[in-house]
């Protein structure tokens, strides 16, 4: 008598036995398109990706001790600083979605608490190396 274990176990060896057997073929087009898709995402070393400011301000004095405030508080973190007149930006982070920032820019609003998230482009290496 075969057991409910034994007709399970069967049909699983079959089933693997069948999906084994699959094969896929590819469009030359396709091949040719995805080939080039690769070459050209290759060539772009710029991308358009999220940062989060801490602050933003037409003082530099205030700037500076904004980030020594910040230094201070996150010593660990690394920031830029950008001079768009009139204002002084600074900068932290590299995010390729929004969403990934969300859980740092929560905390960092109770130390700065006009801290917002801006797109930047940046190069591919920063998203990696941050990330």
């Amino acid at each position: 008598m075969i057991s409910r274990l034994s007709i399970g176990v069967l049909f699983l060896f079959f089933g693997i036995q069948l999906v084994a057997q699959v094969s896929v073929s590819e469009e030359p087009e396709i091949s040719n398109l995805m080939r080039e898709y690769v070459q050209n995402n290759r060539q772009e070393t710029i991308v358009r990706a999220w940062r989060i400011q801490i602050l933003t301000t037409n003082d530099r004095r205030k700037m500076e001790t904004g980030i020594k405030k910040f230094e201070a508080l996150y010593p660990e973190v690394d920031y830029t600083w950008e001079h768009n007149p009139p204002y002084y930006q600074v900068r932290i982070g590299a995010y390729e979605l929004k969403e990934d920032l969300e859980a740092t820019l929560l905390e960092l609003k109770r130390d700065f608490p006009s801290a917002l998230p801006v797109q930047a482009e940046m190069k591919k290496t920063q998203l990696l190396e941050l990330n």
